[in-house]
């Protein structure tokens, strides 16, 4: 699978917030915990709402506050529901300047 380039710099100031970017048509967050890149679908598989509105990151770990379903967002498997189907992750790493997503 390619790996496609974002408009996320590669070395995020310390405390960077989670960041919402499209893909390749597909509507995602990235967020850099303990020097690694993860990204992850922005939508909670319960109902829908966005991460990117909607959520908190803490860790390793999203929390959707619409309805309080936790996610892992190195594996998208769902820590704590209402969800029931964990979300899509993606391969992210640093390189050429910038953020970029393996799909």
């Amino acid at each position: 699978m390619p790996w496609h380039p974002t408009t996320i710099a590669a070395e995020p100031p310390l405390g960077a917030a989670p960041r919402a970017v499209v893909v390749d048509g597909r509507a995602m967050v990235l967020i850099v915990h303990d020097g690694r890149w993860y990204a992850f679908e922005d939508r909670c598989s319960h109902a829908g709402c966005a991460f990117s509105e909607d959520g908190e990151v803490n860790g390793y770990d999203v929390v959707c506050d619409c309805h309080g379903s936790e996610f892992d967002v190195r594996t998208g498997a769902v820590l704590r529901g209402p969800a029931t189907v964990p979300i899509a992750t993606f391969p992210a790493r640093a390189g050429s300047g910038v953020v970029e997503v393996e799909l």
